[in-house]
């Protein structure tokens, strides 16, 4: 990178200290391994939640979070604290930016489904009836889409039509892979995968919102609101933090896309790039809040401990306060 080289995202980091990045990550990144864990063991171990078809895209999405959290925040922890991308090679900077990249967008492909899945689950569910219904309906598009994303991302950057660049001194080898720069795919990439899937997630999930406080007016008690409440709150609860941190580097990358000079509001690019890491950290959280079941499951196991732990002391203290009395009425003989 020369001197006379404008400032732009592809060869520029954030300006906020590497030893800030650091704490926030690690601070944020270990809470955040042991929800997913605790959340995924309670889901899949749980037959009735692990056959509930409204949490296979959950279970999905939580997947590709642990898998973000256990590679993708470890990798940049280790850049930070050896200054560089080590081992500096092309194969470190290709697996980097499939699991940032490539996790990344494909949660928001599987997030863009669900929240379109979410209307026919509650309001067609004929549609899923039988066994049959279901593959097409439910199953195959998964199996569609997870599949198109893996092909995809491998193809473009493993087998890019173009010339990669490596920068070993910037974070994920400066996170830009040679297909984002290109005519076609980089307009598919921002088109479809970027801005269309967040469209589709705010739509759906509004218009579901909508659907389904007219159609409790409409049908009061036969409408099933409490089952359907929950599923509702689940997918606004994980839609709304997806649209919060995601939409204003979208934002960012529309302009540059429309004709913004690359070296202008290259900060915010980089702070908002930046805070797109929060969206794997809060996602196992916001799952926990959203299934009522498990939270209240958390809640006991933490006020269980908390109130063995007092008990153990109240215990201690008997133990202690009788010892005393004994020791007393032990010296009283003695005194007399």
């Amino acid at each position: 990178m020369t001197t006379n080289e404008p400032i732009a995202f592809e060869n520029s980091e954030i300006s906020w200290p590497r030893s800030l990045r650091f704490w926030l990550l690690l601070i944020f990144d270990i809470p955040s391994i042991i929800c997913s864990v605790f959340v995924l063991y309670h889901l899949l171990i749980n037959r009735k939640s692990r056959y509930a078809l409204h949490n296979h895209t959950v279970i999905l999405l939580l997947f590709i979070a642990l898998l973000f959290q256990l590679t993708d925040i470890p990798w940049y922890l280790d850049f930070i604290q050896k200054g560089s991308v080590l081992p500096a090679i092309p194969v470190r900077c290709l697996v980097w930016w499939l699991v940032n990249l490539g996790f990344y967008n494909t949660a928001a492909l599987v997030l863009a489904w669900t929240s379109i899945e979410r209307h026919i689950l509650v309001f067609h569910d004929r549609w899923i009836s039988t066994r049959k219904k279901r593959f097409f309906v439910h199953y195959l598009p998964l199996i569609v889409l997870i599949s198109y994303s893996i092909i995809y991302y491998t193809i473009v950057i493993f087998f890019p039509p173009c010339q990669h660049t490596f920068i070993y001194t910037l974070p994920v080898c400066a996170a830009s892979p040679c297909h984002l720069f290109h005519r076609f795919l980089g307009l598919w990439e921002m088109g479809v995968h970027g801005c269309l899937s967040t469209i589709f997630v705010a739509f759906f999930s509004l218009a579901l919102l909508v659907r389904v406080i007219v159609y409790k007016r409409r049908r009061h008690r036969v409408f099933r609101w409490k089952f359907y409440r929950k599923m509702t709150i689940q997918l606004l609860s994980i839609s709304a933090l997806y649209l919060l941190l995601n939409f204003p580097i979208m934002i960012m990358s529309v302009a540059h896309l429309c004709g913004l000079p690359a070296d202008i509001g290259v900060e915010a690019q980089q702070i908002t790039f930046f805070l797109t890491y929060w969206v794997m950290f809060l996602l196992p959280f916001v799952t926990l809040c959203s299934i009522p079941g498990l939270k209240k499951k958390f809640s006991k196991i933490f006020f269980l401990k908390q109130k063995t732990t007092t008990k153990c002391n109240r215990t201690d203290a008997t133990i202690y306060w009788r010892r005393k009395k004994s020791n007393k009425m032990d010296l009283s003989p003695m005194k007399n």
